[in-house]
């Protein structure tokens, strides 16, 4: 089963399951924003990057099938899932208002990346923190990606660690 398992975090199944559910998280904050009429505000598009970029990371992985590749894209898309976990935590306690701190209304982005302007239908703050709508089984949205995002790197943490004992297991 462990080797099952090793074999299965290296697949492009794998991969291509990483790249499924970026394009489902991704498409279910546009369809709160554009169906639903539910702005985002600054951790909703923190949180669309760190998506975004654990996506990259998968499609890096479909793409090439080298050691090297694969290895960084585990490690990426677990540190992309950890700050994923860090912007909806901070979104859950804004919510509650248990957070000390300020949520503007700038992304953040460095000039060098300003997906702000390049791509303000799916990067542009829209509106304040503190209030994210109802999602699914009485969570709001903060909550529900709270949770999903939490499951998604215990997830990654375990494809991490499966592969690095995958490499280890290859080098003798």
């Amino acid at each position: 089963m462990l080797t099952s398992l090793m074999k299965f975090v290296q697949s492009r199944w794998y991969w291509g399951l990483v790249v499924s559910v970026g394009l489902a998280l991704e498409g279910v904050a546009l369809f709160y924003q554009y169906i639903l009429g539910e702005p985002p505000c600054v951790l909703c598009i923190q949180a669309r990057f760190w998506i975004l970029t654990g996506l990259l990371f998968g499609l890096a992985s479909l793409w090439s099938e080298r050691p090297l590749v694969r290895g960084s894209a585990h490690v990426g898309l677990t540190a992309a899932l950890v700050l994923l976990v860090n912007r909806s935590r901070t979104s859950v306690l804004v919510e509650r208002g248990e957070y000390e701190g300020q949520c503007g209304m700038d992304a953040g982005f460095p000039s060098w990346l300003a997906l702000d302007d390049w791509l303000p239908q799916i990067f542009e703050v829209q509106t304040m923190c503190g209030y994210t709508p109802n999602f699914i089984l009485g969570l709001t949205m903060g909550e529900g990606l709270f949770y999903a995002a939490s499951v998604l790197l215990f997830t990654a943490v375990c494809a991490l660690l499966l592969s690095l004992a995958s490499a280890l297991l290859r080098v003798r």
